[in-house]
Protein backbone atom coordinates (compact mmCIF):
# COMPACT_ATOMS: atom_id res chain seq x y z
CA UNK A 1 0.00 0.00 0.00
CA UNK A 2 1.46 3.30 -0.85
CA UNK A 3 1.84 6.27 1.47
CA UNK A 4 -0.57 8.66 -0.23
CA UNK A 5 -3.29 5.23 0.11
CA UNK A 6 -2.22 5.31 3.59
CA UNK A 7 -2.61 9.20 4.23
CA UNK A 8 -6.07 8.94 3.03
CA UNK A 9 -7.20 5.92 5.11
CA UNK A 10 -5.69 7.49 8.06
CA UNK A 11 -6.66 11.36 7.27
CA UNK A 12 -10.34 10.80 6.42
CA UNK A 13 -11.13 10.89 9.89
CA UNK A 14 -10.96 14.66 10.92
CA UNK A 15 -12.78 16.03 8.07
CA UNK A 16 -15.19 17.88 11.22
CA UNK A 17 -18.52 19.66 10.06
CA UNK A 18 -18.05 22.66 12.65
CA UNK A 19 -18.79 25.78 10.48
CA UNK A 20 -19.03 28.64 12.49
CA UNK A 21 -17.91 31.72 11.19
CA UNK A 22 -20.71 32.37 8.38
CA UNK A 23 -22.32 35.90 8.23
CA UNK A 24 -25.83 35.10 8.35
CA UNK A 25 -28.08 31.97 8.46
CA UNK A 26 -28.24 31.21 4.91
CA UNK A 27 -24.37 31.23 4.59
CA UNK A 28 -24.07 29.06 7.22
CA UNK A 29 -26.08 26.35 5.71
CA UNK A 30 -25.16 27.02 2.29
CA UNK A 31 -21.33 26.31 3.71
CA UNK A 32 -22.81 23.16 5.83
CA UNK A 33 -23.92 22.03 2.83
CA UNK A 34 -20.71 22.57 0.45
CA UNK A 35 -18.77 21.20 2.85
CA UNK A 36 -20.73 18.16 3.19
CA UNK A 37 -20.46 17.25 -0.63
CA UNK A 38 -17.24 18.14 -0.76
CA UNK A 39 -16.76 15.34 1.99
CA UNK A 40 -18.86 12.93 0.08
CA UNK A 41 -16.67 13.66 -3.10
CA UNK A 42 -13.29 13.29 -1.24
CA UNK A 43 -14.74 9.96 0.22
CA UNK A 44 -15.52 8.69 -3.50
CA UNK A 45 -11.90 9.61 -4.57
CA UNK A 46 -13.25 12.56 -6.65
CA UNK A 47 -10.44 14.71 -4.97
CA UNK A 48 -10.67 17.87 -7.50
CA UNK A 49 -14.46 18.31 -7.15
CA UNK A 50 -13.92 18.21 -3.40
CA UNK A 51 -11.62 20.71 -3.35
CA UNK A 52 -13.76 23.17 -5.43
CA UNK A 53 -16.48 22.09 -2.75
CA UNK A 54 -14.74 22.60 0.05
CA UNK A 55 -13.23 26.49 -1.50
CA UNK A 56 -16.89 27.38 -2.56
CA UNK A 57 -17.42 26.34 1.35
CA UNK A 58 -14.48 28.32 2.66
CA UNK A 59 -15.82 31.34 1.07
CA UNK A 60 -18.29 31.66 2.94
CA UNK A 61 -16.27 30.35 6.35
CA UNK A 62 -12.88 32.13 6.09
CA UNK A 63 -12.10 31.46 9.98
CA UNK A 64 -12.69 27.67 10.13
CA UNK A 65 -9.72 25.53 10.25
CA UNK A 66 -11.34 22.50 9.10
CA UNK A 67 -12.14 23.37 6.23
CA UNK A 68 -8.58 24.45 5.60
CA UNK A 69 -7.43 21.26 6.50
CA UNK A 70 -9.55 19.33 4.19
CA UNK A 71 -8.22 20.90 1.80
CA UNK A 72 -5.01 20.14 2.75
CA UNK A 73 -5.96 16.37 2.81
CA UNK A 74 -7.33 16.62 -0.68
CA UNK A 75 -4.41 18.20 -2.39
CA UNK A 76 -2.02 16.18 -0.56
CA UNK A 77 -3.94 13.23 -1.98
CA UNK A 78 -3.05 14.70 -5.51
CA UNK A 79 0.43 15.27 -5.13
CA UNK A 80 -0.28 19.22 -4.85
CA UNK A 81 1.85 19.22 -1.45
CA UNK A 82 2.80 23.03 -1.36
CA UNK A 83 -0.54 24.13 -1.42
CA UNK A 84 -1.37 21.39 0.91
CA UNK A 85 1.31 22.58 3.32
CA UNK A 86 -0.04 26.24 3.25
CA UNK A 87 -3.33 24.73 3.54
CA UNK A 88 -2.61 22.53 6.95
CA UNK A 89 -0.73 25.57 8.19
CA UNK A 90 -3.45 27.97 8.10
CA UNK A 91 -5.34 25.69 9.87
CA UNK A 92 -2.39 25.60 12.60
CA UNK A 93 -2.72 29.61 12.71
CA UNK A 94 -6.35 29.37 13.17
CA UNK A 95 -5.90 26.94 16.02
CA UNK A 96 -3.05 25.42 17.17
CA UNK A 97 -4.41 22.63 18.98
CA UNK A 98 -5.61 20.72 15.97
CA UNK A 99 -3.07 18.30 16.43
CA UNK A 100 -3.81 15.50 13.68
CA UNK A 101 -2.66 18.62 11.30
CA UNK A 102 0.65 18.29 12.61
CA UNK A 103 0.52 14.23 12.12
CA UNK A 104 -1.22 15.24 8.22
CA UNK A 105 2.15 18.22 7.53
CA UNK A 106 4.31 14.98 8.80
CA UNK A 107 2.97 12.56 5.71
CA UNK A 108 3.47 15.69 3.24
CA UNK A 109 6.53 15.82 4.51
CA UNK A 110 7.82 12.33 4.21
CA UNK A 111 6.08 12.39 1.10
CA UNK A 112 8.52 15.00 -0.28
CA UNK A 113 11.85 13.38 1.61
CA UNK A 114 11.65 16.28 4.22
CA UNK A 115 12.75 13.75 6.72
CA UNK A 116 13.53 15.94 9.67
CA UNK A 117 10.28 18.50 9.12
CA UNK A 118 8.29 14.93 9.24
CA UNK A 119 9.95 13.85 12.52
CA UNK A 120 9.17 17.32 13.73
CA UNK A 121 6.07 17.69 13.25
CA UNK A 122 5.11 13.53 14.05
CA UNK A 123 6.79 14.54 17.02
CA UNK A 124 4.48 17.80 18.12
CA UNK A 125 1.42 15.21 17.64
CA UNK A 126 2.75 12.64 20.02
CA UNK A 127 3.81 15.21 22.77
CA UNK A 128 0.12 16.72 22.84
CA UNK A 129 -1.58 14.88 25.72
CA UNK A 130 -5.08 15.85 24.26
CA UNK A 131 -4.59 13.86 20.89
CA UNK A 132 -7.34 11.99 20.37
CA UNK A 133 -5.83 9.48 18.08
CA UNK A 134 -1.88 9.32 19.08
CA UNK A 135 -1.66 6.17 17.53
CA UNK A 136 -1.46 7.81 13.57
CA UNK A 137 1.55 9.64 14.41
CA UNK A 138 3.41 6.85 16.03
CA UNK A 139 3.23 4.66 13.39
CA UNK A 140 4.38 6.96 10.61
CA UNK A 141 7.43 7.52 13.23
CA UNK A 142 7.46 3.64 13.13
CA UNK A 143 7.51 3.89 9.19
CA UNK A 144 10.15 6.49 8.95
CA UNK A 145 12.71 4.49 11.41
CA UNK A 146 11.69 1.47 9.75
CA UNK A 147 12.84 3.03 6.46
CA UNK A 148 16.48 4.05 7.57
CA UNK A 149 16.00 0.78 9.14
CA UNK A 150 16.35 1.37 12.67
CA UNK A 151 14.28 -1.92 13.34
CA UNK A 152 14.13 -1.42 17.16
CA UNK A 153 13.03 1.72 17.20
CA UNK A 154 10.99 0.82 14.83
CA UNK A 155 9.05 -2.21 16.41
CA UNK A 156 8.62 0.63 19.48
CA UNK A 157 7.25 2.85 17.62
CA UNK A 158 4.86 0.17 16.41
CA UNK A 159 4.25 -1.42 19.85
CA UNK A 160 3.38 2.33 21.09
CA UNK A 161 0.85 2.82 18.51
CA UNK A 162 -0.74 -0.32 20.03
CA UNK A 163 -0.71 0.39 23.14
CA UNK A 164 -2.71 3.34 22.62
CA UNK A 165 -5.49 1.66 20.80
CA UNK A 166 -5.04 -2.40 20.52
CA UNK A 167 -7.36 -2.16 17.46
CA UNK A 168 -5.14 -0.11 15.17
CA UNK A 169 -4.71 -2.42 12.56
CA UNK A 170 -2.20 -0.46 11.06
CA UNK A 171 0.17 -1.07 14.03
CA UNK A 172 0.42 -5.01 13.80
CA UNK A 173 0.84 -4.56 9.84
CA UNK A 174 4.03 -2.28 11.27
CA UNK A 175 5.44 -5.00 13.78
CA UNK A 176 5.36 -7.64 10.78
CA UNK A 177 6.70 -5.65 8.68
CA UNK A 178 9.70 -5.27 11.22
CA UNK A 179 9.72 -8.88 11.97
CA UNK A 180 10.27 -9.69 8.48
CA UNK A 181 12.93 -7.74 8.60
CA UNK A 182 14.41 -9.41 11.78
CA UNK A 183 13.57 -12.87 9.58
CA UNK A 184 11.21 -13.87 12.15
CA UNK A 185 8.61 -14.77 9.61
CA UNK A 186 5.98 -16.88 11.68
CA UNK A 187 6.21 -13.89 13.93
CA UNK A 188 5.16 -11.46 10.79
CA UNK A 189 2.56 -14.04 9.81
CA UNK A 190 1.14 -13.45 12.77
CA UNK A 191 0.90 -9.94 13.44
CA UNK A 192 0.04 -9.64 9.45
CA UNK A 193 -2.98 -11.81 10.83
CA UNK A 194 -4.12 -9.55 13.62
CA UNK A 195 -4.10 -6.82 11.10
CA UNK A 196 -6.33 -8.14 8.51
CA UNK A 197 -8.82 -9.58 11.55
CA UNK A 198 -9.26 -6.14 12.38
CA UNK A 199 -9.48 -4.73 8.47
CA UNK A 200 -10.03 -6.96 6.25
CA UNK A 201 -8.89 -4.91 2.93
CA UNK A 202 -5.39 -4.31 4.28
CA UNK A 203 -3.59 -5.28 1.35
CA UNK A 204 0.05 -4.76 2.15
CA UNK A 205 -0.43 -7.60 4.80
CA UNK A 206 -3.06 -9.53 2.68
CA UNK A 207 -0.05 -9.77 -0.20
CA UNK A 208 2.55 -10.70 2.47
CA UNK A 209 0.75 -13.44 4.18
CA UNK A 210 0.02 -14.35 0.68
CA UNK A 211 4.08 -14.43 -0.06
CA UNK A 212 4.56 -15.96 3.46
CA UNK A 213 2.39 -19.49 2.30
CA UNK A 214 3.92 -19.11 -1.38
CA UNK A 215 7.47 -19.63 0.27
CA UNK A 216 6.22 -21.95 1.92
CA UNK A 217 5.17 -24.17 -0.83
CA UNK A 218 1.64 -23.84 0.29
CA UNK A 219 -0.11 -22.74 -2.62
CA UNK A 220 -4.00 -22.66 -1.79
CA UNK A 221 -3.20 -20.60 1.18
CA UNK A 222 -1.33 -18.09 -1.00
CA UNK A 223 -3.92 -18.19 -3.77
CA UNK A 224 -6.15 -17.49 -1.25
CA UNK A 225 -4.77 -14.04 0.22
CA UNK A 226 -3.48 -12.95 -3.13
CA UNK A 227 -7.24 -13.15 -4.47
CA UNK A 228 -7.87 -10.96 -1.49
CA UNK A 229 -6.11 -8.56 -2.12
CA UNK A 230 -7.34 -8.76 -5.63
CA UNK A 231 -10.84 -8.28 -4.08
CA UNK A 232 -9.69 -5.56 -1.91
CA UNK A 233 -8.46 -3.35 -4.78
CA UNK A 234 -7.37 -4.62 -7.99
CA UNK A 235 -5.77 -0.99 -8.72
CA UNK A 236 -3.57 -0.81 -5.97
CA UNK A 237 0.10 -1.94 -6.50
CA UNK A 238 -0.80 -4.78 -4.36
CA UNK A 239 -3.16 -5.54 -6.11
CA UNK A 240 -1.55 -5.84 -9.76
CA UNK A 241 1.13 -7.93 -7.95
CA UNK A 242 -1.16 -10.23 -6.91
CA UNK A 243 -2.92 -10.61 -10.13
CA UNK A 244 0.24 -11.21 -11.38
CA UNK A 245 1.02 -13.83 -9.22
CA UNK A 246 -2.09 -15.40 -9.42
CA UNK A 247 -1.70 -15.86 -13.18
CA UNK A 248 2.22 -17.63 -12.38
CA UNK A 249 0.54 -19.89 -9.96
CA UNK A 250 -1.87 -21.19 -11.97
CA UNK A 251 0.09 -21.11 -14.99
CA UNK A 252 1.23 -24.71 -15.29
Amino acid sequence: MSRRKVFALLTVGVLMTTLVSAQTEEEIEDAIRLFHRGKTLHSEKRYEEAIREYRASLKLDRENPFLYNAIGLALAAIGNFRESLQAFSAAIQLNPDLTDVYNNMGMVYTETGEREKAFEAYGRAVRNPYYPTPEKALYNLGNLYLEDENLELAFTFFKRALEKNSEFALGYRGLGNVLLAMEDVEGARRQFLKSVEIFAGDGESLFNLARIHQSRGETEQALEFYRRVVESDRQSAYGRLALQRLKELKTP
